[in-house]
């Protein structure tokens, strides 16, 4: 299926009127072949029959993967389906898992790969628009067309990401549970976290006059979030559109994390005024987000802190003021308020040698 005969930097016409016809050799034939190894043969009843398995727990399973459920005698299974099934059966028989366990690892691996995908997919489009200056659908053609050659490199990349990551855990873990006091089992959460958040101020009055502005604003906060908080030690828990929620192990790292996010925020151009919370305390984690008052808490002073300064709460604050955040960070009070399922709180500012922000 070529499209891309045509010269760089020209839209291809006619490309969303009707798709190409399929044959033999047409880009669904030869993906199913690289990533499942082939035409479907099964069906679920077929497969279950095969892994010595019921129906309801490949179901189950399937519907944990992100798939909805075929219709009885849909032909859809390949070989390599029944034998990642039968696989997982027996991770759960040799480990003994609970059901809820099982189902939830399954989520896991499944959630982050239809979002991994996807991701891959649509910066390998907007390069295509970029590079060619193809408009949408023929940019989308160009990446199916080039799909074939990045499969490999991305399976192993992501292999190999995955095994850094976990080993980097592990390591966080070890140190943690050495490190953890006698009393720790009575602690309401288990995880002590410095964590918080940085959102744009005026986004949603600013983002429907901006038009196709908007990706590139959104395109910019997330990279600069992820190198700033990166760079400082800490973890991006999740974006959330003009938002980042950010963790970190211990707090004089999320101090140097908030403080040098907005520092790099407001030295760059075309970026959002932002402000920013950090609050220190217990939490949980499950499904790959954090849980916890504190989070609740930061999520609620992100809101009243003025637009270039960090907000904390009072034990926080504390913490720092007692020199425990690091050197050259310090607090000052900020008037008491009531913050929605906390009452009354008093807050205090997060000061630092800011970096002053470049002349407009």
């Amino acid at each position: 299926m070529p499209i891309a005969d045509g010269p760089k930097g020209q839209s291809l016409a006619g490309v969303s009127q009707s798709p190409p016809p399929a044959h033999p050799h047409s880009t669904p034939v030869t993906y199913r072949r690289q990533l499942l190894g082939g035409e479907p043969t099964l069906t679920s009843a077929q497969l279950a029959e095969a892994a010595d398995a019921t129906l309801e727990e490949f179901n189950d399973y399937w519907l944990a993967m992100g798939f909805p459920v075929p219709e009885p005698g849909e032909v859809k299974f390949t070989r390599a389906d029944l034998e990642a099934f039968r696989e997982w059966m027996g991770l759960l028989e040799e480990h003994n898992l609970q059901p809820g366990t099982a189902l939830s690892l399954a989520r896991a691996g499944s959630h982050l790969a239809d979002r991994l995908a996807l991701w891959q997919i649509e910066a390998l489009v907007e390069d295509a628009e970029r590079r060619y200056g193809l408009d949408d659908s023929a940019a989308r053609l160009v990446t199916l067309d080039d799909m074939e050659t990045y499969v490999p490199i991305f399976e192993s990349q992501l292999l190999y990401v995955w095994r850094r990551q976990m080993e980097a855990l592990l390591e966080r873990i070890t140190k943690e549970v050495a490190m953890r006091p006698s009393d720790h089992s009575r602690r309401r959460f288990p995880l002590s976290r410095s964590l918080g958040f940085v959102d744009m101020v005026s986004y949603t009055s600013n983002s429907s006059a901006m038009g196709d502005q908007l990706v590139g604003l959104i395109e910019r906060f997330e990279y600069l979030c992820r190198s700033a908080v990166t760079a400082q030690g800490g973890r991006v828990v999740k974006m959330i559109g003009d938002a980042v929620f950010f963790i970190a192990d211990d707090l004089p790292t999320g101090v140097r994390v908030v403080t040098s996010l907005m520092d790099a925020l407001g030295q760059t151009e075309g970026i959002l005024p932002v402000r920013a919370s950090l609050v220190y305390g217990d939490v949980f984690s499950r499904s790959g987000d954090v849980f916890g008052p504190p989070v609740n808490l930061a999520s609620r002073l992100v809101d009243i802190a003025p637009t270039g300064d960090i907000l904390t709460d009072s034990p926080t604050a504390a913490l720092i003021s007692a020199g425990r955040g690091g050197d050259g960070f310090g607090v000052r009070e900020f008037p008491s308020t009531r913050l929605r399922g906390f009452g009354r709180v008093s807050p205090y500012m997060i000061t630092w040698d800011k970096v002053p922000e470049p002349e407009k």
